[in-house]
């Protein structure tokens, strides 16, 4: 009941309620078409014409059958969109389908215009089309035809809020359209992220899922390579909340400033590498005493040292992080774009 759809389904029981008493109050008053009908007969009284001398006012008798017919067309109508809505075709299918809710707002809108000229009617029937407002026709006798009932009034009354209300569901109506196109598109994206995921994982898998190719038969003691998988592949699925999309910025920006950290200084020692690399080169490659060979055999071994020890750490520590930020940040760039989207529609 906290949807559209279900917002549509109390307008119409409000609609029900409405129209019933519109017909209750109009039914009430039939007798005084009688009693209108019983004295002027079915032409227009007086000849007070829209072409006449005294005002131009022109009545051609009441309207209620009209009046009736509508309130009572849509009433049904109202109630086959309330069983058909509380059903699960409705939920199933007429939802996930782009024409039913402007569908819908059709009916609205024609049963607000309906709905709307009945009231116009009515008023004009209380009136009597102008002659009550005209002196030589308010008599003793034709008092009692313009004189307006306090059920009249209250009929006056249900039928311009039915017509509210009946504008008001052609506009949820739309409102229905637009989310239910967005969650259509929403849904949609999902799916492609996660045809992107499976893809991306299949190849992933068959990147580190190399064989060995052997020639022959398979050597004695042989282990074959074990399969690694990043774990934020697994730990970082698709977002579908916000609170799943502030968890996965705060990650972020948590081990971004690590990762910064981390590159500068691996960065810092690749550069001090470089530099090495280029002072070796610089070296003799044939020393002419063993004081000079002792001297760059030890620098070579310095070398190597440094570049096996922790450095190698943590450049892959640097590596893994780019790769998990990157994945992290994707996933927040999906969830927006989707959202993004809702909103603008």
């Amino acid at each position: 009941m906290k949807s559209w759809a279900g917002l549509l389904r109390i307008l119409g029981v409000a609609e029900l309620l409405l129209g019933a008493a519109v017909f209750a109050c109009v039914t009430a008053y039939v007798h005084k078409d009688n009693e209108w009908y019983n004295m002027f007969g079915y032409s227009q009284p007086y000849g007070y014409g829209a072409g006449s001398a005294y005002g131009g006012y022109s009545y051609s008798g009441p309207k209620t059958p009209f009046i009736l017919v509508v309130a009572g067309m849509a009433w049904i109508v109202t109630i086959v969109l309330l069983v058909l809505g509380m059903s699960m075709y409705y939920r199933t299918i007429l939802l996930d389908s782009n024409w039913w809710p402007l569908t819908e707002f059709g009916i609205n809108v024609a049963l607000f215009f309906l709905y709307m000229s009945a009231a116009i009617v009515y008023v004009n029937d209380t009136n009597r089309g102008g002659l009550c407002y005209y002196q030589l026709f308010k008599t003793p006798i034709n008092a009692s035809f313009c004189r307006v009932e306090g059920g009249q009034t209250a009929g006056i009354i249900f039928l311009f809020v039915t017509v509210i209300m009946y504008l008001i569901s052609a506009v949820v109506c739309l409102k229905l359209w637009r989310h239910e196109g967005a969650r259509r598109h929403r849904e949609l994206m999902e799916q492609e992220v996660k045809w992107n995921d499976s893809i991306s994982y299949r190849q992933l898998k068959s990147l580190e899922r190399k064989p060995e190719l052997l020639n022959g038969h398979i050597p004695a003691g042989h282990i074959p390579k074990p399969i690694v998988m990043p774990d934020y592949l697994a730990k970082y699925p698709v977002i579908q909340t916000n609170e799943m999309r502030d968890r996965y910025k705060a990650v972020f920006n948590d081990q971004f400033a690590e990762y910064k950290e981390l590159s500068a200084e691996v960065h810092a020692v690749l550069k001090k590498f470089n530099e090495l690399d280029a002072l070796l080169k610089q070296l003799p490659h044939h020393p002419e005493s063993i004081y000079e060979q002792e001297r760059i055999s030890k620098v070579l071994q310095e070398y190597k040292k440094k570049k096996n020890s922790a450095f190698l750490e943590k450049k892959e520590r640097c590596e893994y992080l780019k790769n998990k930020l990157s994945h992290i940040k994707q996933r927040i760039q999906d969830y927006d774009k989707v959202m993004n989207w809702n909103i603008e529609t």
